[in-house]
């Protein structure tokens, strides 16, 4: 048979290169997450599984996207679906309590990202702030995780001292209600108490 002088399109890489082997196993391994729990993204580079939470986020208009999606799902087959507010709120009124709240960020989105499952959707809307979309989630159920998470946060905010609270509001969807009705409940809720 004739040699042929076109490039090959296809080729295998040499097996001494030791990335190869790395590639093939790490594909053979499958992917190193647990089920139902997300694992800590963390960009190359970054400084920890606290600057890395951020990638894990949502854009809010990915996140909005996604709530009028769930809301028209849940209205038609009549599935729960909760929403969720978590906002660090300063105990004193300084300047000094206030810049705490840039400082903990980082570390909030990892416990609020932790404490929730694959399905669960963040965006960060403040300084520490943060909307949570749940589907499947009942009223009990979304109380559940708001308290376990607001429990994760005030340890270590107690650890450092930070003169901060963090605060859940929480809200599913009702029979005489839509999901779009329990976000304002719940941003209401959440608005009242960060004036006060």
């Amino acid at each position: 048979m004739p040699q042929s002088t076109r490039a090959r399109r296809f080729s295998l890489p040499d097996m001494a290169d030791g990335r190869v082997d790395e590639a093939i196993s790490s594909f053979l391994s499958g992917p190193q997450h647990r089920r139902g729990r997300r694992e800590p993204v963390a960009a190359p580079g970054a400084g920890g599984p606290a600057t890395g939470a951020f990638s894990a986020l949502e854009t809010r208009i990915a996140w909005e996207e996604a709530l009028r999606r769930e809301s028209a799902r849940s209205a038609r087959y009549r599935r729960p679906a909760a929403v969720m507010v978590i906002s660090a709120i300063p105990t004193a009124r300084t300047p000094e309590a206030r810049a705490w709240l840039g400082r903990i960020a980082g570390a909030m989105a990892h416990a609020v990202h932790r404490g929730l499952r694959d399905t669960d959707l963040v965006t960060r809307t403040g300084d520490a702030r943060f909307n949570v979309l749940l589907p499947e989630t009942t009223e009990r159920e979304v109380r559940h995780v708001a308290d376990r998470i607001v429990l994760d946060c005030q340890v270590w905010l107690k650890a450092v001292g930070a003169p901060v609270a963090i605060r859940a509001f929480s809200a599913a969807i009702a029979t005489d209600s839509s999901l779009d009705m329990a976000l304002e409940r719940v941003l209401a809720a959440a608005g009242t108490v960060a004036e006060g």
